[in-house]
């Protein structure tokens, strides 16, 4: 009887223990394939977070190029539309010692400079070398306007008024000055269309 329980013991004891291992490998079954799980989850969220970031640095990156492309393209069109002026500056420089041509450039720029402005006992002042031209232009214009030469005056007249209260100053160059904001949207669009 001493064996047959001893048998009955061990019977039960490896009943329990076939249990017990079934219920840890069915246990760590389970917990493995939680963690699988998981491991999947936090693979497939990095790799979402990593495209993501790639996505948003392609992105980035072609912004940048985009804005520097921009950048160098308005940067050659205003070297352009600069050398456009540089030339035209060039040209009425050129055209302005042809003395029949600045004769008449004299004439256009006093007539314009004295509308609105008392003449009566008014100073001319035209660049060195301008004087009789300037003279001759006052004449046609049946203008009496003192004529003095001053060398800061370039490229075309300074009129004054009597009292000294109104200066008027009409050049080539303060005309481009003023209408260059104008202009450069006109050049712009004859260079590359609207």
């Amino acid at each position: 009887m001493g064996s047959e329980l001893i048998q009955l013991l061990e019977q039960e004891a490896r009943v329990e223990r076939d249990k017990v291992l079934t219920e840890a490998r069915t246990r760590a079954e389970e917990i493995l394939a939680a963690a699988r799980k998981d491991a999947e989850e936090i693979l497939t969220s990095t790799r979402r977070r990593l495209e993501g970031e790639r996505a948003q640095a392609r992105t980035r990156a072609a912004s940048s190029a985009s804005l520097r492309a921009a950048a160098l393209l308005l940067e050659a069109k205003d070297k352009a539309i600069q050398q456009v002026f540089e030339r035209a500056t060039a040209e009425l420089t050129r055209a302005s010692q042809d003395p029949t041509r600045r004769r008449a450039m004299l004439r256009h720029l006093l007539s314009e400079a004295v509308q609105g402005i008392a003449t009566k006992g008014a100073t001319l002042e035209v660049p060195p070398g301008d004087t009789e031209a300037a003279k001759e232009v006052c004449r046609a214009l049946d203008l009496s306007l003192e004529v003095r030469e001053s060398p800061d005056v370039r490229g075309g007249v300074r009129v004054t008024t009597e009292d000294h209260r109104v200066a008027v100053e009409n050049t080539v160059s303060s005309r481009l000055a003023r209408t260059r904001s104008t202009l450069v949207s006109h050049v712009a669009e004859v260079l590359w269309g609207a």
